[in-house]
C-alpha cells in the first residue's frame, strides 16, 4: 500500500515550476481544452441563451429561438403551456461572478403569437440556426416543428 508523507508534500508547489507564460495558458483555458471568454468582451444574444421579460410585474424566464436584428422570438414554459413572444432586446446586463462572465438579457415590448402562425422570417431563422421549441400549446398538445411548418415549395402550412 503507497502512503502518502505529508513531510513530503510540504513546500510543494506544483505552479513553481511553470513559467509566467504558461500560467497564463492555463488561466486562458476550460477544462475541456477550450478558450475561456473574456469577461471584457460585449455579450450579445444567440439562438439558445437565456432571456428575462416583465409581465403582470413578475420576471419571468424564457429562451431565445431565433433573432433578427434588435427583435428576438422567445419560448416562456408556463405550468402547463408555452407561450411565443416577439420583442426587443431592452438591456444587457453583464457581470462577471469568480471569472465567468454572463449576462442577463431583458427583452421588452413582447407580442404574443402562436406556434402556427409564427411569421415566415422567425420560421427561417429557427429552421437555419437548428433551434426548435418545446411547443406544447393548449391541452398538451405538441405544435409541429418549425421544418415541418414548410411545404417543399417553401409556403407555410398553417392547418
Amino acid at each position: 500500500m503507497n502512503e502518502l508523507d505529508l513531510d513530503d508534500l510540504q513546500g510543494f508547489d506544483d505552479q513553481e515550476d511553470l513559467d509566467q507564460d504558461e500560467l497564463e495558458e492555463l488561466d486562458d483555458q476550460e477544462e475541456d481544452g477550450g478558450t475561456v471568454r473574456d469577461p471584457s468582451a460585449p455579450i450579445s444574444p444567440a439562438p439558445g441563451c437565456a432571456v428575462s421579460f416583465y409581465l403582470d410585474n413578475k420576471r419571468h424566464h424564457a429562451v431565445c429561438l431565433a433573432i433578427i436584428g434588435d427583435e428576438m422570438l422567445i419560448e416562456h414554459k408556463g405550468a402547463s403551456r408555452c407561450f411565443l413572444f416577439t420583442g426587443k432586446v431592452l438591456e444587457i446586463v453583464q457581470r462577471l461572478r469568480l471569472g465567468v462572465a454572463s449576462a442577463t438579457i431583458i427583452v421588452g415590448g413582447l407580442r404574443t403569437c402562436r406556434y402556427r402562425s409564427v411569421h415566415k422570417r422567425w420560421l427561417k431563422q429557427m429552421v437555419r440556426t437548428g433551434q426548435t421549441w418545446k411547443g406544447i400549446e393548449r391541452g398538451g398538445v405538441l405544435a409541429p416543428t418549425p421544418e415541418s411548418l414548410f411545404k417543399d415549395d417553401g409556403q407555410l402550412d398553417l392547418f
